[in-house]
Order: C-alpha cells, then sequence, then structure tokens
C-alpha cells in the first residue's frame, strides 16, 4: 500500500515522513507550491527527503494567493480560503488522480488533537482515505525535536521566529492581528509586500472587495487593509487576541 503524505512543510508532515520511513512505509511526498513560501521551507522539505530518500513532487497551480483573488473576485478571509483550495487542494487532488489508485491514503501531517480537522478532511476527500500515520505510528508532538534530532535536521526558522506554522512565509488569510503584527516585525519588507498586493487587489476586485483584518474600535468593528493596519499599531495600543496568532486549515474547507 503506498501512502501518499501532504508534504505542507510544517513539522507535523515532515514527522510523518520519518516516521513512514521508520516503519518502512511505501510513500510519496507531495508538496503544493503557494510560491510565496519562506525561503528557509524549501531547504527544510529537501533536508527530509534526502533523509528518506524520497523525492519531492512539486505541484504548482502557477499562480500566487494574490492570483487567486484576483481571479475569483473575492480576497480570502477566516471562513473562506480559497487559496488553499486553488493552490494546495485541486493540484494535489488532479495528481492522485492520475497517478493513484483511489483506495491509496493521503496522509495529513495532523494528530489526535486535530481531530475535528482529519474528520472534516475525511469528507471533503472521499472515497479517497485520509489518515493521520502519527496516530496510526503513536508518535507524539513531544517528540519532534528529538526525531528531527535523530535525522540531523534543523527545523523551519518560522516557528523560533513565534509563528505557529510553517506555510506562505508566515502569511495566512485565516490568521488574525497577532500574527500579522509579527510578520511585520519579523519580515518587514514581506509584509510591506503583501500590503502593496492587497491594495492592488482591493482595486482589481473592485467595491465588493473587502480586506480579513478585523479591528475593534470604540465598540465597533471594523475591516482593516495591511497599510491600514500598519498605521494601528504605529499610532495606537492594539489589543491582540492569543487566538489570532494561528494558520489555515488547508484540505479541510
Amino acid at each position: 500500500m503506498r501512502h501518499h503524505i501532504s508534504f505542507s512543510g510544517g513539522l507535523g508532515s515532515a514527522v510523518t515522513a520519518l516516521a513512514a520511513h521508520k516503519a518502512g512505509l511505501e510513500f510519496t511526498l507531495l508538496f503544493a507550491d503557494t510560491l510565496i513560501e519562506d525561503e528557509d521551507l524549501y531547504r527544510f522539505i529537501e533536508d527530509v527527503a534526502k533523509a528518506v530518500d524520497v523525492p519531492i513532487t512539486y505541484l504548482r497551480d502557477g499562480r500566487d494567493p494574490w492570483e487567486v483573488f484576483v481571479d475569483r473576485k473575492y480576497i480570502g478571509n477566516t471562513r473562506t480560503a480559497h487559496c488553499s483550495t486553488e493552490l494546495k487542494t485541486k493540484p494535489i487532488q488532479n495528481w492522485l488522480a492520475e497517478n493513484a489508485a483511489i483506495d491509496e491514503p493521503l496522509v495529513l501531517g495532523m494528530d489526535w488533537s486535530e481531530s475535528d480537522r482529519l474528520e472534516r478532511a475525511a469528507q471533503r476527500w472521499h472515497p479517497r482515505p485520509v489518515i493521520s500515520l502519527l496516530n496510526e505510528l503513536n508518535v507524539w508532538r513531544p517528540q519532534y525535536d528529538s526525531i528531527l534530532a535523530e535525522y540531523d535536521i534543523t527545523k523551519p526558522r518560522l516557528y523560533d521566529l513565534g509563528f505557529t506554522h510553517n506555510n506562505c512565509g508566515g502569511f495566512c488569510v485565516k490568521a488574525g492581528k497577532k500574527q500579522f503584527a509579527l510578520l511585520r516585525d519579523v519580515f518587514p519588507d514581506r509584509y510591506k509586500y503583501h500590503a502593496a498586493k492587497m491594495d492592488d487587489a482591493m482595486k482589481a476586485i473592485g467595491e465588493t472587495a473587502r480586506p480579513f483584518l478585523r479591528h475593534r474600535r470604540n465598540n465597533e468593528t471594523a475591516y482593516l487593509t495591511l497599510n491600514e493596519y500598519d498605521t494601528v499599531l504605529n499610532t495606537e495600543a492594539d489589543i491582540q487576541d492569543e487566538f489570532d496568532l494561528s494558520g489555515c486549515g488547508c484540505f479541510t474547507d
């Protein structure tokens, strides 16, 4: 039985690959590239691929998230991340349809703590099985660092910089103000890039376009562009919820 690992660049899918290798399983590594990834992500996935002696299958739609938003005339938000659907889910679906038997499972780097996401993904991908090898092989999060150390692999830098995920270079439409404040502090040029791309997308989409950052001011909720939020951070004390530091739920929408 071949397993097909959705190899996102995060710790979960990387440790999944290492655990599958140690268990002697046959698997592929499917990496769907959004074209806005952090440079260190590519180093990390290549290190893991070399360790398990399995080549990475790179899947690229050819667009980045902002191009998807303009094409769909709708900027993604906490409820709808069509960037994930177009740039991750569909390329992997298409590859599996052409290269994998329907009973060969898609493997996600999620564990029991994300059982709700696994259940949604199972419904989304039916009739192809969706499984967690982390659960099946009894691999727990506290083991991740030691497993990486066993293979002499350095984890992605975004984690050490304070991000909870290693996707899209620290950008994510499903994240909140806390993550974007971190992105601005750690990668100011990257923040400016996305701020400019948001302004361009708003103009291209027209009057129906709406940004995704929600900000409470005077007991009212406003939706801010990234440039507007930059002004907020420069001019006023900003209250950031801890839950605003999060990433997207790829493959589960």
